[in-house]
């Protein structure tokens, strides 16, 4: 029987095979930008947010822009993203908060991890995993993004547990995980998560962990 550390292993080695994503596909000439783009990826597709970040671009060419510009006409920037008035709000404070001279980005991406993340999350409006993902597609840094598909896939597998915070599953998966392969885990468990291991009836009969998926339909 394969430890837990093993089937982490096993199940990222297969969904990057599903799905081979291309983490050199993902560039970012701006770190605010990034910023915006990351709140506007969650819960919506990555056409969805390209469109929504050209609109976005268009109408604001500065964080400062974006920080005394009036809530409507961000929402209407966002709006093919979806979720534009949670989302709208959000990018506004940060905004704000960053053309007040709370933080300075590039610096951030200059910081060790851990000072990076703390300071990113001094911001009202980022928590750890926006912190993340944002170190990780922003500079490289070899993180593991836990987001809402992965947690429900890893729980589902037995892997996490209800219990289990956002930095507990972080460190299962990163204990299990080479850093280089970190990014494409994290985007493959993701697609894995929207396309067969969904929210609303799962498509266990399409999944390759059926056998070993203590929530698996198939056995049942």
């Amino acid at each position: 029987m394969i430890d837990e550390r093993e089937r982490i292993s096993m199940v990222v080695d297969k969904v990057i095979e599903m799905f081979q994503p291309d983490p050199a596909r993902i560039r970012f000439d701006d770190p605010f930008y990034a910023l915006v783009s990351i709140i506007l990826s969650q819960n919506t597709s990555t056409k969805n947010v390209r469109a929504a970040m050209e609109r976005f671009r268009r109408r604001f060419n500065s964080v400062e822009a974006v920080a005394f510009a009036s809530l409507k006409s961000i929402q209407e920037a966002i709006k093919p993203a979806g979720l534009w008035r949670m989302k709208a709000p959000r990018i506004k404070l940060i905004a704000r908060q960053i053309a007040e001279g709370r933080i300075d980005l590039r610096k951030v991406l200059s910081m060790p991890y851990p000072e990076a993340k703390r300071t990113l999350m001094s911001l009202d409006g980022v928590g750890p995993k926006t912190a993340d993902v944002f170190l990780m597609f922003a500079r490289g840094e070899h993180v593991l993004p836990i987001d809402t598909h992965i947690f429900r896939v890893m729980r589902r597998l037995g892997i996490a547990r209800e219990k289990d915070d956002y930095e507990v599953v972080r460190s299962k998966l990163e204990s299990a995980v080479k850093p280089e392969k970190r990014i494409s885990a994290h985007l493959a468990l993701i697609e894995f998560g929207r396309r067969i291991c969904t929210a609303r009836n799962p498509k266990c009969g399409e999944c390759p962990f059926s056998k070993i998926c203590p929530s698996s339909r198939v056995l049942r």
